[in-house]
């Protein structure tokens, strides 16, 4: 799904000499829903986040389109890195292992 996006995106982290937009994807911690001593389900969380110098709302739409495609529920935060001087918008989704 990343790819079909059009915006570099790397797993975890990018060099630091990367320009944006780009986008790295951040993996939690899989969490499980257990039944009859069996895992009934599994999932890992991640952040999908685009770095931009400014807020870039045709990007983040690229990608909300993208997730909606896949039928995929996100929730979006947008932090400014002051210090980096970039700013982080984060999609959160779960992917069911």
């Amino acid at each position: 799904m990343l790819d079909s996006i059009g915006i570099a995106w790397s797993n975890q982290s990018f060099s630091e000499d990367a320009e944006p937009p780009y986008i790295v994807l951040v993996a939690g911690y899989g969490e499980s829903v257990y039944a009859d001593n069996a895992a009934y389900a599994s999932w890992m969380p991640y952040d999908i986040a685009l770095y931009t110098r400014r807020r870039d709302y045709a990007r983040e739409r690229k990608i909300k389109d993208a997730l909606d495609a896949a039928d995929c529920p996100y929730a979006l935060a947008v932090t400014s890195i002051e210090s980096e001087k970039l700013v982080e918008a984060a999609f959160s989704v779960n992917v069911e292992e």
